[in-house]
């Protein structure tokens, strides 16, 4: 069987088994139905639909496969990075949503992959809150939201020395793979 079409027959008795489920709840509430013989029925509808969830879930993941990760987020999971270069990284992926950014596509998708490696690591002064805007900038955003990326933006550029970042840069040149 093909799986899209077993999937489709799981999805169908999935709805079959939770509607027993749903009935066998309602006649233990009103007491149609005694504990004793209820909840074994019950636990025996539970364990079926937990098996046809895990069976579709299978499924669902052998026929949308995710991604390989990208080869910069290996590098930068085996990196260790000082609080600037952290800094350095946030400042990079504001500089990429501010569209100020000059480095071509391979590059940016390469920091965007260091990025959400390293985002949760603590740098020098960047905390959650830029971070919280950067996530809203990436899945879209209006006027407003460019607005604060663009303050953002020249705020953390303003922040760190320029020598930093310059070494930075030359170290995501020499070592991270794109």
């Amino acid at each position: 069987m093909h799986a899209e079409q077993e999937m489709q027959q799981i999805k169908g008795r999935i709805a079959e088994v939770y509607a027993r489920r749903e009935q066998l709840k309602q006649a233990l509430d009103s007491g149609r139905l005694a504990p004793r013989a209820g909840f074994p029925q019950l636990d025996a509808t539970d364990q079926e639909l937990s098996a046809l969830d895990s069976r579709y879930k299978t499924l669902w993941d052998a026929a949308h496969p995710r991604p390989a990760a990208h080869p910069a987020a290996g590098w930068a999971r085996q990196t260790v990075f000082t609080s600037v270069q952290l800094d350095c990284v946030t400042a990079i992926m504001l500089k990429i949503l501010d569209a100020k950014c000059k480095m071509d596509a391979a590059d940016q998708a390469a920091i965007s992959a260091v990025y959400d490696v390293v985002r949760d690591r603590p740098g020098q002064g960047l905390g959650a809150e830029v971070h919280g805007h950067i996530e809203s900038a990436r899945r879209g955003g209006d006027a407003e939201l460019a607005a604060v990326i663009h303050d953002w933006r020249v705020r953390v550029e303003a922040q760190i020395a320029k020598p930093a970042m310059k070494a930075f840069k030359q170290l995501l040149r020499a070592s991270m793979p794109r």
